[in-house]
């Protein structure tokens, strides 16, 4: 549910009934023993500022591609303040268009592994959580409060082959491996990592499944010598 390209369409400002129905679907599907997830661009739980609209058809403060009229201002950050225990996981999408991960690296040079590592290490500084203006919606009659954002939840969202790099930002596996260990260090990682869609896997020889078990070691059978080419085995 990520708005309309035409800026305006309704279905560009979430309803309350709508962001209720998922908050209650949600709900009763963890109530019954299922796995719940959101997975929200990165606007849509914007850890940089405290901004609530139920709107998504805003631009980013940054004087950078003020043209791209499609971020969002914390609009999932309802649920998970009305419904904390019910969401498992938490699939955030750097590679939204022209997002906070994509400025920071593309417009003011950050390596893309302090990026992550700044995103974790910043929540972290914070208590797991963000600071949330609810009130600047009246009509959902919320306070302003913190919204937990734990890294047992967290899981990071990369693109795979498809991006292009500026508008949709790409990390490299290597890119990840270096934040990872980093983390590592700290004592603070990520539940785990995720990428969109499986049906580009391999795409400009790009493999991320591969990649990315290179970096959290889970299946051992998967190996990966560099960041696009793979062992036969």
């Amino acid at each position: 549910m990520e708005g309309h390209d035409n800026l305006q369409n309704p279905t560009n400002i979430f309803t309350i009934e709508c962001l209720n129905q998922m908050g209650e679907m949600s709900a009763l599907a963890k109530e019954n023993g299922l796995l719940v997830s959101m997975a929200p661009p990165e606007s849509y739980l914007d850890t940089t500022r405290s901004k609530f609209s139920r709107s998504v058809n805003l631009t980013y403060p940054e004087p950078w591609h003020q043209d791209f009229t499609y971020h969002g201002a914390s609009v999932y950050a309802y649920l998970l303040a009305k419904w904390p225990n019910s969401i498992d996981f938490i699939f955030v999408q750097f590679y939204e268009s022209y997002s906070h991960a994509s400025y920071k690296i593309n417009e003011l040079g950050t390596p893309p592994s302090t990026f992550l590592v700044d995103y974790v290490l910043d929540l972290v500084k914070n208590g797991q959580r963000y600071l949330v203006n609810f009130e600047d919606d009246v009509n959902i009659h919320l306070e302003n409060q913190y919204v937990d954002l734990p890294l047992n939840k967290m899981v990071f969202g990369f693109a795979n082959g498809w991006a292009n790099g500026e508008k949709t930002i790409f990390f490299t596996p290597s890119e990840v491996e270096i934040a990872y260990e980093k983390l590592l260090q700290t004592e603070h990682t990520p539940r785990g990592m995720g990428y969109w869609v499986i049906e580009e896997e391999g795409r400009n020889n790009i493999f991320l499944t591969r990649g990315l078990n290179k970096v959290l070691k889970i299946r051992p059978g998967l190996k990966c010598t560099e960041d696009s080419k793979l062992s036969k085995d």
